[in-house]
């Protein structure tokens, strides 16, 4: 009898958080809005660590000492920490979201954590307060999808991109923004970047891009990573 009860407790529970999913899906596709800062909190949790680990998402980067880096939508720090834990003591991360709520979590945790080469800013992807070239990494991890205009904020990030600096997107199937790998793809090669590289399986993928050379017509990322 336990048994049962425990059974059909859990299949409810499964049930109506796949409902709730569902149903969420469909509103974000047709209004995109920033995920709520309350929400954020139950995003960083040992689930989605283990799925999507900072210490491996970080790694496929290729950030290292030094860099200096760029986070767009930090929630409250899962690959901020590990990205500043790589670029040392002479090296940068700015981190910048465009609700205050977030940036105020995210630079309480970094004071309790002594960590100083982070600098959380409030800011809009459309107008990056950074000069040209600027940046060697520039990443978002569940963020891209939740941006109206894509094609604005990536170019912003073109802007501030070194030329031999790397965009990296990930995304995690949880996320009910989530866009398939080559719909992020197109979305870049809009915007004037090249694939260089994808990583991931199916739970969560992070794709690395270059900027495109100029006068190219046509970047040929669409040939893998479907």
């Amino acid at each position: 009898m336990m048994l049962t009860i425990l059974f059909w407790t859990f299949a409810i529970l499964i049930f109506s958080f796949a409902l709730v999913e569902v149903i969420f899906r469909i509103i974000r596709r047709f209004i995109h809005f920033p995920i709520p800062a309350f929400v954020i909190r139950f995003i960083d949790n040992p689930v989605r660590r283990r799925i999507q680990s900072p210490v491996k998402v970080v790694d496929w980067m290729g950030i290292r000492g030094g860099m200096c880096v760029l986070e767009i939508g930090p929630g409250l720090g899962t690959f901020t920490i590990e990205a500043s834990k790589r670029v040392g003591e002479s090296g940068k991360v700015f981190a910048i979201d465009i609700q205050l709520s977030v940036i105020l979590k995210l630079s309480s945790r970094l004071l309790r954590a002594k960590i100083v080469n982070v600098m959380a800013t409030v800011a809009s992807a459309y107008e990056l307060p950074f000069s040209n070239d600027t940046f060697d990494r520039a990443f978002m991890i569940a963020v891209l999808g939740e941006i109206s205009d894509k094609k604005k904020a990536l170019l912003e990030i073109k802007r501030v991109l070194r030329d031999d600096g790397l965009l990296a997107i990930g995304e995690i199937l949880l996320d009910p923004d989530y866009p398939r790998r080559r719909t992020v793809i197109e979305w870049c090669r809009e915007a004037g970047f090249d694939l260089v590289d994808g990583y991931g399986g199916a739970l969560h993928y992070l794709l690395t891009f270059k900027k495109q050379p100029s006068g190219s017509a046509r970047a040929d990322s669409m040939q893998t990573l479907s």
